[in-house]
């Protein structure tokens, strides 16, 4: 992947590519200190990373990980190995990152197939040097060694989600992490000293909407507040990993949060409507329906997936089976801890319905 960091304001930098990634400079000088936010998806990332420090005469002294996915800490081994930076992460994050293995295997629910023990879904493993606890201020002490400190809260403005992000108070040298739960366990954004936001896989951007239909969560309700976080939150530009950066976020949530319904209705009546109509990806009452299946009747998991696949087009692999079937489950748990589904056993299988 090609890498190349571009001022965006002030002493923040991108790199935009498949996963936008960042860079911060804590100063001006050449030779000043900088933490660069993810590390793209392999050795050959990571080099680009340190390189295009080196270019721009920085410091590399800190990598924040926002979350273990392989395509955000893929370059932190080789970073590691070249800068000796000290690696920043979450928690259960940094447990990913010491042991990639747990992703495909989280995904697969078991020992995961060959397939999918892959670069896609396991980083080569890297160690966490320092962990985060959000809400929480990053900055870098007068070696580069990276001092972490707990923010102070400012009075509310009256909005809730300020307490998240707008409200925290950090110095001018300094970074404003938070929370981001959703799309995965421990996912955290950064706040620049330069107002700039990066938000990680907190959303996806349309033309990856459009394309894929499915966009990758863990858990629907945590997502729901992340997105009305960031509906809220002042920033002077945010950058997503996956669309370009923006400074009003309203319209790309908007298209998230409308995403995320649309999906939950469907495999309501994807449930409700039973394995024909999962089979066929039509539905009675739904607008791109050509047909009505003729029975209701109880559906499986596989039943839903299948309808969900049909409906957007999506041609299953072994990556996509695992990446859209947690989703789905992911979906489904939403569903019936709201009380819109319910689910049961008939025959030693596990099946989901209408509450009746």
């Amino acid at each position: 992947m090609a890498i190349h960091f571009e001022r965006l304001t002030g002493t923040t930098f991108i790199a935009r590519g498949p996963t936008n990634l960042g860079l911060y400079a804590f100063g001006q000088d050449e030779g000043a200190f900088a933490v660069a936010i993810d590390s793209g998806g392999d050795e050959d990332a990571g080099r680009r990373v340190v390189r295009e420090a080196e270019r721009l005469g920085l410091r590399l002294t800190a990598l924040l990980n926002t979350h273990s996915n392989a395509d955000h800490c893929g370059g932190n081994a080789f970073v590691w190995r070249r800068t000796g930076c000290a690696i920043v992460a979450t928690e259960i994050e940094a447990a990913f990152l010491r042991f990639p293995q747990l992703e495909p295997s989280f995904l697969a629910g078991g020992y995961p197939q060959k397939a999918i023990r892959n670069k896609f879904l396991m980083a080569p493993p890297s160690r966490a040097t320092h962990i985060l606890e959000p809400p929480c201020a990053l900055g870098l002490d007068e070696r580069g060694a990276p001092r972490i400190s707990a923010p102070r809260i400012a009075p509310s403005k009256g909005s809730g989600a300020d307490t998240h992000l707008g409200a925290l108070s950090i110095g001018a040298d300094t970074l404003s992490i938070v929370a981001l739960p959703g799309h995965y366990f421990g996912m955290v954004g950064a706040k620049t000293p330069d107002g700039v936001f990066f938000i990680a896989d907190a959303l996806a951007g349309a033309p990856i909407i459009e394309k894929y239909g499915v966009y990758f969560f863990y858990d629907l309700a945590a997502e729901l507040e992340t997105l009305s976080m960031l509906e809220h939150a002042e920033a002077e530009w945010f950058v997503p990993s996956h669309a370009e950066p923006v400074r009003d976020i309203k319209p790309l949530v908007a298209l998230n949060r409308d995403k995320i319904y649309e999906i939950a209705e469907y495999i309501v009546k994807l449930a409700a409507e039973g394995p024909a109509g999962a089979a066929s990806g039509t539905l009675g009452g739904d607008s791109h329906a050509e047909s009505t299946p003729s029975f209701v009747a109880d559906a499986s998991l596989e039943d839903i997936v299948a309808g969900v696949c049909a409906r957007y087009n999506i041609a299953l692999n072994a990556e996509q089976h695992v990446l859209v079937g947690s989703t789905i489950r992911s979906y489904l748990s939403w569903l019936c801890d709201q009380g819109r589904l319910e689910y049961g056993f008939e025959r030693n299988r596990m099946i989901f319905r209408k509450p009746q």
